[in-house]
């Protein structure tokens, strides 16, 4: 194979792969959450100091002269971050810690907003896949039940978090057979449909 042709082969498998990443949501789960529930606090706080300190080595090699406050590629490791925060079953009262510590980064890149709206759009399109893996699947129920817990005091105030929450509710998600099997097994609870709990958390409308 000659030299142009292995350079072409490269960009045509780096196209292919960028191409599966953003088509399937779930692809960027790193650890799921049976995973990260066999992990103590100790350890998931590591995996996430880890990406916050990735996020502030990107930002300090921003150009001084650059216009942009947030280089995408630290956002992507504080989306990392809060994905590994929210999709881990909040047994120890660590989420609401992490969850609190990650968002003071993403505050100081005034981002906070835009990493969660993505985190939504990655869950629900994830639990549109219908071959995505079970174990995928509960993890992205949980990241959305765990994000609408953290964001449910704000609600009344912030209309891009009630608007995250519309389409949560909008979604009409269906928790599978197979899902709530496997969250009975190793949670010893029935996930319940995060649709359901974003009607359910909504402010009412007055009348």
């Amino acid at each position: 194979m000659s030299k142009l042709n292995r350079i072409y082969a490269t960009l045509l498998l780096a196209l292919v792969v960028t191409s599966m990443v953003s088509s399937t949501g779930w692809a960027k789960v790193e650890y799921d959450s049976s995973q990260l529930m066999m992990q103590n606090s100790e350890q998931v706080t590591e995996l996430v100091r880890k990406r916050i300190q990735r996020a502030s080595d990107v930002q300090e090699r921003q150009d001084e002269d650059s216009t942009l406050l947030a280089e995408p590629e630290a956002l992507e490791y504080l989306k990392d971050a809060m994905r590994i925060a929210l999709a881990r079953p909040d047994q120890d009262g660590l989420r609401g810690i992490l969850f609190a510590r990650i968002r003071r980064e993403t505050n100081d890149l005034n981002s906070t907003e835009v990493v969660l709206s993505q985190l939504v759009d990655e869950s629900l399109e994830g639990l549109k896949d219908k071959k995505a893996a079970v174990g995928f699947q509960a993890t992205y129920i949980l990241v959305l039940e765990n994000l609408m817990a953290e964001i449910k005091p704000e609600l009344e105030k912030n209309k891009t978090f009630r608007e995250m929450i519309e389409k949560v509710r909008d979604a009409n998600i269906k928790v599978s057979k197979d899902v709530q099997s496997q969250q009975k097994l190793k949670l010893m609870q029935t996930p319940v449909s995060p649709s359901k709990t974003a009607s359910s958390i909504l402010p009412k409308k007055k009348k």
